[in-house]
């Protein structure tokens, strides 16, 4: 059996909450059916991007089952299962199976600092508790971890479910990645403002921030890029980067928040200690 593929385009959603801090159920059916307006192939659920620290696991569960249920059954959905703990991990990997998510992306947690043997260990568990594919990623800026490559080899050879890595920490790693794991062995890269260099370095695909506000034209880049056309994606995206860069200054989750909720996508709800937008900044978006 061929390896599972993850789309080399997904958009990390953000998660949408009410004023009293609840789900926004309503806001997730009306995001999905925004994603699927615009040809979004795939999404990623309760990432970074969706503050999944932020949530409880019961809540994390909660919008597993909101988002399957307002998804149509084509639509892939990958679903963030990091935790502090391993057994959340395990259980909130679970349930992406049980509620009919397709794949886990496993990050590492954060703020401990695990040993690689430690780590290894955490994922092993995970592995060992669910049958999807699994995504791993290695985001030492916000986990403080890093994951080595002989870490990465020996877990992907011991857990063949591992087919994908989402790689922020060693993007220069991926020709070795490559050589020891085999081509078919995906890596994807979280970061909008650099694909063309990432793709450049042997990167498979993206998932998207940016493509919650721009999903037809970041798509379009991944595409041209998945085709060889690197100096076409490459104007597309530097026509884009002045917006790119000023939304990231400001806060990618609180700009997508703010412009969800101004189109009546979703309620607008914030998590603390996210805030809403400032004057200055609101003043600065409609430059």
């Amino acid at each position: 059996m061929a390896p599972f593929r993850f789309s080399p385009y997904s958009v990390a959603m953000i998660t949408p909450f009410e004023q009293d801090d609840t789900i926004d159920e309503q806001g997730i059916h009306r995001m999905v059916r925004y994603y699927m307006d615009h040809q979004v192939p795939a999404l990623l659920v309760s990432g970074s991007t969706g503050e999944q620290h932020s949530l409880s696991v019961e809540e994390r569960i909660t919008i597993y089952q909101m988002i399957r249920q307002a998804a149509p059954e084509q639509l892939p959905l990958y679903t963030g299962v990091a935790a502090i703990r391993t057994r959340d991990a395990i259980r909130l990997a679970m349930e992406a199976k049980r509620t009919g998510h397709s794949a886990i992306m496993l990050g590492f947690p954060p703020y401990v600092r695990p040993s690689q043997r430690e780590a290894a260990l955490y994922v092993e568990a995970v592995c060992s508790a669910t049958s999807l594919p699994v995504m791993l990623y290695n985001n030492p800026l916000r986990t403080g971890f890093h994951l080595e490559l002989a870490t990465l080899i020996s877990l992907v050879r011991k857990y063949p479910q591992i087919t994908a890595l989402k790689e922020t920490g060693s993007p220069d790693s991926v020709i070795r990645v490559k050589e020891e794991l085999g081509a078919d062995f995906q890596i994807l890269s979280g970061i909008d403002t650099t694909i063309t260099d990432y793709f450049a370095k042997g990167y498979d695909g993206l998932t998207s921030v940016a493509g919650n506000l721009f999903p037809i034209e970041m798509n379009e880049i991944v595409q041209l890029l998945g085709s060889g056309q690197q100096a076409k994606a490459g104007l597309k995206l530097k026509a884009l980067l002045p917006k790119l860069e000023l939304l990231g200054s400001i806060g990618w989750i609180r700009v997508i928040r703010h412009s969800f909720a101004a189109q009546g996508i979703i309620s607008g709800g914030y998590r603390e200690p996210l805030t809403p937008l400032t004057e200055e900044e609101e003043a600065a978006l409609r430059q």
